[in-house]
């Protein structure tokens, strides 16, 4: 069999354990509403595509496991970005270390956060700087209009 695309509508479902069982075809998208998943395991199956992007509460190595390593019964392993393990066909199965999408979009925006500041202060300091270099060239030109450009104090300013 394969797992119904009504699945997604089990709102409160904390546990999926599907291991061993045979089943066929593609993860329904559905499957993405689970919000309250805790544990999902869809390993040593016939399921083929990707898994949507799941929230899984509480991960640990052993929270999300799949067929997604290599070598597959397939000409490419189940594409699963969230999985925190990845079994093959011949049964072995590893921990992965990939980050999750929201690991991945948060890093980057931190990024750009930093960087725009970084653009900011530098900004600043430019635009104090210029002010500082015209102050002092006005305050000079002010100084030689007084003394004198032909006095012998102009050499100390």
């Amino acid at each position: 069999g394969s797992i119904p695309s009504e699945i997604g509508n089990l709102v409160n479902l904390t546990s999926f354990v599907v291991s061993f069982n045979e089943i066929i075809g593609n993860v329904p998208v559905g499957i993405a509403k689970l919000l309250n998943l805790e544990l999902l395991h869809l390993h040593n199956n016939r399921l083929q595509g990707a898994v949507p992007p799941l929230a899984l509460k509480g991960q640990t190595e052993s929270s999300f496991i799949a067929d997604c390593g290599s070598p597959s019964e397939f000409e490419s392993p189940l594409d699963c970005p969230d999985c925190t393990m990845c079994c093959n066909s011949q049964q072995e199965c590893d921990v992965t270390t990939a980050t999750t999408r929201f690991g991945t979009r948060a890093a980057a925006g931190v990024g750009l956060v930093s960087g725009f500041l970084c653009l900011v202060v530098l900004a600043s300091l430019l635009r104090r700087q210029r002010k500082e270099l015209q102050e002092y060239l006005s305050a000079e030109s002010d100084a030689y209009d007084t003394v004198g450009k032909n006095s012998v104090y102009c050499f100390f300013l």
